[in-house]
This record gives C-alpha cells, structure tokens and sequence, in this order.
C-alpha cells in the first residue's frame, strides 16, 4: 500500500466513524409544539430557552472538518507510514462527545490531540478509552489546570485546620486554598478548589493533605493570602478553637500523566 493509500485509509475511518454518529435533526422541531395548546406559551418558552443549545451541537459537517483540519494539523509532523486508523472504541466515542462540546476550544483540543495519539501507531498505546469520559466530565478551566502539569508534577496548596485548643483534635475548615486557578488563567478561578477536587476525583491528580515541597515562597504567598485570612478570621470567632495551617499539595497521578502524554501535550 502506498503512502498516500496509507493515510486516505486513516482518514476515511475517521470520517467513516463520522457518518455513524447519529445526528438528531428534530431536535426542538414543531413536533414539541403538539403536545397541547395549552401548554403552547411554556413550549415556546423553553423552545426559545433550548434554542442556543441546538446551535451549539455539532453535525456530520462540523466533525468532518474537525477531523480533516485539527486532527490533521496535530499529524503533520508524524510520519506518513505511521499514520493508522484510531481503534473504533476511541474514535467513535470521541467523534461523539464532539457533537456536545465543539464550543469549547480547550476541550475539542483534548480531543484532537487523543485522536491523533491514537492514530500514530508510535503512540496508540497511550490512547486509553477511559479518556474520552474523562474529558466528557471536565471542564475547560479544569482541562487549563491540567496544562500546568506539563511544566511540574506537583503544585503547593494549604488547608486551614480548627483545632480544639491545648489538642491536636480538629477538623480541616476549608481546604485546598491555591493559585492553580489564577495560573492557569481559568475563566472562574475562585472555583479551583472544586476543580482540583474533581480532577481527583476523575483518578488525574492526587491531593495530600500533607506534603512538603520544597517552595517557601509559594507556601508564603498561600499563607498570606486574603482567602487564607478571611478563613483564620471566621475560624477565630469560636473560642473553642485555634486555627493551624498545614502545607500540602497537588500532583499529578501515574494516570494523569499518561493523560497528559495522549491528551496535552502537543505532537512534534
């Protein structure tokens, strides 16, 4: 098989796994509009509620050029003879969870860099199934976080911990105060602490309550920061406890960096 014949195979089975996702065209049709018309004023408000959505969602078109353009771009320094079919249970997945987050760059980018680690045979073994759900469940702020691993393995955060005065006896008030979200430039960065409790809950980051790394002046600026005093100031307000922070950290997982081998990092 030639070069050319090699690489219109890849192709033609990704865009073969295209035609298979199915694209609902009734979607918000007039058909809803029947079920009474007494119910005609709420359907038409939630028709026009639903109606940015079925903008949104991607068809056949939108995939195929997806395919042909993105994924390509990520392939263009691989060698032609390396160029394989994706294996249909990541390919057909990931072309359908394109239909529902083709707005979202960062995302569709996880998913572009997935299809072409699994369509080189030199990197296909990285290409876990489980990675398409996995992007399927994140956000794009969160998807930003995950970037910031390419650069270190592990970030420092601090949890601010009550405890029950002349005794080591407490709970941790609040965790997970740190600048991951302001780094990554996340769209709501007062949200990370939820984001990183997410990624670890998807098995990509592990979270150590207590962890020493050796970034003093990091540690500092978490210890000083407004979040971490507000948190001492609410905890202060009962006599019954004392605030104690305690340093830990974030890092990423034997399977977080594997995602980040077939999902972040970019092809060269």
């Amino acid at each position: 098989m030639s070069d050319s014949d090699n690489v219109k195979s890849a192709i033609d089975a990704v865009t073969g796994l295209v035609k298979e996702v199915p694209v609902y065209q009734d979607l918000l049709q007039p058909s809803i509009r029947e079920i009474g018309k007494g119910l005609h004023t709420l359907t038409k408000a939630v028709s026009i509620a639903l109606s940015p959505v079925s903008i949104l969602v991607w068809g056949y078109e939108e995939i195929s050029n997806f395919v042909t353009t993105k994924v390509a771009e990520k392939l263009k320094h691989t060698p032609i003879e390396n160029i394989i079919p994706p294996r249909p249970n990541i390919g057909g997945p990931a072309l359908e969870a394109l239909r529902y987050i083709g707005h979202e760059v960062v995302l569709t980018d996880l998913y572009a860099n997935l299809l072409a680690t699994a369509m080189d045979k030199t990197t296909a073994r990285n290409s876990h199934p489980s990675f398409v759900e996995l992007i399927r469940q994140m956000t794009a702020d969160e998807a930003k976080i995950m970037k910031l691993f390419l650069n270190r393995n592990a970030y420092p955060v601090v949890s601010v911990r009550a405890e029950i005065k002349g005794s080591s006896v407490g709970y941790d008030h609040t965790i997970l105060i740190n600048d991951l979200g302001d780094d990554a430039n996340c769209e709501l960065p007062d949200m990370s602490p939820y984001y990183l409790d997410n990624l670890r809950r998807l098995g990509l980051l592990d979270i150590l309550a207590v962890y020493g790394l050796h970034d003093e002046i990091e540690y500092s600026k978490l210890e000083e920061s407004e979040e971490t005093k507000k948190t001492i100031s609410d905890m202060s307000l009962n006599t019954e406890f004392e605030p104690r922070i305690i340093r830990g950290g974030v890092k990423i997982s034997p399977l977080g960096s594997l995602f980040l081998e077939a999902c972040v990092k970019l092809k060269v």
